[in-house]
This record gives C-alpha cells, sequence and structure tokens, in this order.
C-alpha cells in the first residue's frame, strides 16, 4: 500500500531523526512516518507538509484556513499512490473539492481533527464542506460525539466514518516511575496550549486558592496572555524536549477548554498522562471519552471557576492523589491511548478502503 500523507504542519526533511523532535515533526527518507511505523503489511509513505513562502503560510493558516499551496504541489503525483491521508480538513478540503470533478486511482482519507469547520451547522463555510466531502472514501474521528454532528450534517459519510481513539507515542513521552513521581515535582500548576483553552477561567479559579498556597500557575504556549497576578506565568512555544521536562516538574496539568463537540486538546492531555502526571480537564467530549473520572484524571464542568478552584485544591492538598492518579493515567495510555492502537485500528480501516 502506498501513501502520500498530507499534514497540517511543518515538517523537517532529512537523513536521521533529529534530536529535540517528536515523529510527526520530522521524516526520514527511506524510514516509516510517525505512527505508520507500526504498520504490520508492506506500507510506503510519502509526506507533504504546508510549507511555502512566509507570507503566504501566514495568509493560508490565519485568513484563509485551509492549505491550498499543499495541494496543488502534489496534484499531478495522486495517482502514483493508493491512499491520500489529510490530517485535518485544512489539508483536505482542496483536494477533496477538485475531487468532486476529477476522479483519481487514489482514495482520499481525513483525519477529521476539527469536525468539517469547527462543527459548524450553518454558513457558507457548512455549505463548501458538504460539497467537497462527498468525493471522501473515509473519514477518522478522535471523538466519539462527533457521530451525531455527521448524521446530522454530513449523513453520506456516516457510513464511510470510523471512530478511532487518539494515541501518544509512549516511547517518546516515556514515563519513568523509577524516579518517582514526587522527586519531580516543582511549584507550579501546568497549562499546555496556544488555541481554543479557557484561560480565563483557569484563572479565576487560580486567584481563588493562589493566596493559601506557594504555588505559581504557569501557562506554556501563550506568551501573550495578560492577567495581572504575578503568581501567573506565561511562556512562549519551546521545543518539545524542554515541554517534556516542563512536565515532569509540574505539580499537575490543567487542560481548560471550551465547550465544543469536536477533537481538540487530547494531545496536550494524553502526553501529560504518559509523563505520569495527573491532570485535570473540562468535562467537555474530546476529554470525556478518553478518561476515567477520579481515576485517571479529575474533571470540572466547562467555563465553572468554582468547581476547577475545587479540583485545584483537591490535587494541591493530596499528593498521594496526585501520585496515584499519575500512576493511572500513565497506565491507562500504555494500555489503550497509544500510538499502536491507533496504527493497528487506522491500518485496518486503510486497507478495507484500498
Amino acid at each position: 500500500m502506498k501513501i502520500l500523507m498530507l499534514v497540517n504542519w511543518k515538517v523537517e526533511y532529512c537523513n536521521k531523526a533529529p534530536k529535540g523532535k517528536q515523529p510527526p515533526d520530522y521524516y526520514v527518507q527511506g524510514k516509516p512516518y510517525w505512527f505508520y511505523r507500526y504498520f504490520e503489511g508492506d506500507t510506503e509513505v510519502d509526506v507533504a507538509d504546508v510549507h511555502t513562502f512566509p507570507w503566504l503560510e501566514h495568509f493560508e493558516k490565519e485568513m484563509l484556513r485551509f492549505y491550498v499551496i499543499q495541494t496543488l504541489r502534489i496534484l499531478l503525483r495522486l495517482n502514483r499512490y493508493d491512499l491520500i491521508v489529510s490530517h485535518g480538513m485544512q489539508s483536505g478540503v482542496v483536494l477533496s473539492f477538485i475531487r468532486r470533478f476529477w476522479k483519481t486511482r487514489a482514495k482520499h482519507v481525513v483525519f477529521d481533527i476539527g469536525a468539517f469547520n469547527s462543527a459548524a451547522e450553518d454558513g457558507a463555510a457548512l455549505k463548501l464542506m458538504q460539497f467537497a466531502s462527498k468525493s471522501l472514501d473515509g473519514v477518522i474521528y478522535h471523538t466519539e460525539s462527533q457521530a451525531e454532528y455527521y448524521r446530522k450534517c454530513f449523513p453520506w459519510i456516516v457510513g464511510k466514518s470510523r471512530y478511532i481513539p487518539f494515541g501518544t507515542d509512549t516511547d517518546f513521552f516515556a514515563w519513568m516511575p523509577e524516579r518517582g513521581t514526587g522527586e519531580t515535582e516543582g511549584t507550579y500548576i501546568l497549562c499546555v496550549g496556544y488555541a481554543k483553552r479557557d484561560w480565563d477561567t483557569l484563572t479565576e479559579a487560580f486567584e481563588r486558592i493562589c493566596a493559601d498556597h506557594d504555588v505559581t500557575l504557569r501557562f506554556v504556549g501563550k506568551p501573550d496572555y495578560v492577567s495581572g497576578n504575578p503568581k501567573v506565568e506565561c511562556l512562549g512555544f519551546m521545543p518539545v524536549d524542554e515541554l517534556i521536562e516542563q512536565i515532569r516538574g509540574a505539580l499537575f496539568g490543567v487542560v481548560p477548554l471550551e465547550d465544543f463537540n469536536y477533537s481538540f486538546g487530547q494531545m496536550t492531555l494524553l502526553q501529560q498522562m504518559a509523563l505520569g502526571k495527573a491532570v485535570i480537564a473540562a468535562d467537555v467530549p474530546s476529554m470525556r471519552g478518553y478518561v476515567r473520572d477520579g481515576e485517571t484524571a479529575l474533571l470540572y464542568p466547562p467555563k465553572d471557576s468554582s468547581k476547577l478552584a475545587a479540583q485545584l485544591e483537591r490535587l494541591l492538598d493530596d499528593k498521594a492523589l496526585r501520585d496515584r492518579m499519575g500512576k493511572q493515567a500513565a497506565e491507562s495510555v500504555r494500555e489503550t491511548y497509544n500510538e499502536r492502537n491507533m496504527a493497528a485500528q487506522a491500518e485496518d480501516f486503510f486497507r478495507r478502503i484500498v
């Protein structure tokens, strides 16, 4: 099976694996890319990323919200492949639209990360997605409740779609139980993410409890957030190896999301769980399906700063709970929410299509 994967980020093309980068962010010529290294059958994978001129990259990402140049670059070699896999509709909508008029030998599957334009239920964007999606041969989604959205707005893809839980790399994000959770704890609570985080509710919850605790709140990926509280630290993007140390050094993590019905935040959640950290997360569909409340994470109602503050205090006051929950979280990822399991289900889905 020969696959071309369209990813909605920039990839480093290299001759050997670079230090400090996780597998989705680089492609070594002649080596299996990302989760495809777990495929059991004979598979060859090429990768096309979104790089172009800097000003055009910004326009496509921030203004257009989908990638045109990426698709144009690969059009003439589409029929060399059995399958085109788009990671996100941003990298899939242009090709899907073209395939409404030009049939290709290659089949087309989309990892529907954002539920076809953030689960919009009306407007021009929805109509564009509906038209384009009719050419798709398959859809993979990571949040179970998206199926209801498909039945409502995209009924023709229901029979072509499959729920496959997202999985993280448990070798790269490796839990080290021999080091002991408590040995690496700092004095900060960590929130990682650059988009769709409810920073205001988390800050409000933190301000309810911070006077009684010698602790800071650290945002990674949101350097421009302004809270006015000196105990709130805002850091920018950092290399993934530095991020891992930030996670290992935290008391625990928080994933504060808005209430939406599509996949978001799962990568951040699972990376922290894989590293053996207790996590508090908003009780939204993209989180709910990946944790057992009170066992592998703590949930709180989205937008409820009072309930979130109570969960913050619960973990701050109970080191044994932090340790136990972190251990159970790491075991859950190693057993279920890992790349190997995701790859096995994706391979089965792909081979049924081609």
